[in-house]
């Protein structure tokens, strides 16, 4: 049972962190956006961006898998 709270508690706070990341990704989205035109640090930037978005959903089908 410790280990179970241990796990949600684990969870719970992973879920928080993930969510304020995603917050975060979408603020760099929005300007990104609303520039006409990009640099090559900002076009990188944007990469980086997109590979951690989907390491993000990665570790929430994850996480989602482990609460099953």
């Amino acid at each position: 049972m410790i280990v179970d709270m241990m796990d949600a508690n684990y969870i719970s706070e992973r879920l928080a962190s993930l969510k304020q990341e995603l917050s975060d990704l979408k603020v760099s989205n929005v300007r990104y956006w609303n520039r006409r035109e990009h640099t090559p640090l900002q076009k990188s930037g944007r990469a980086l961006n997109q590979e951690r978005l989907l390491h993000v959903k990665r570790e929430l089908s994850d996480l989602m898998k482990r609460c099953a």
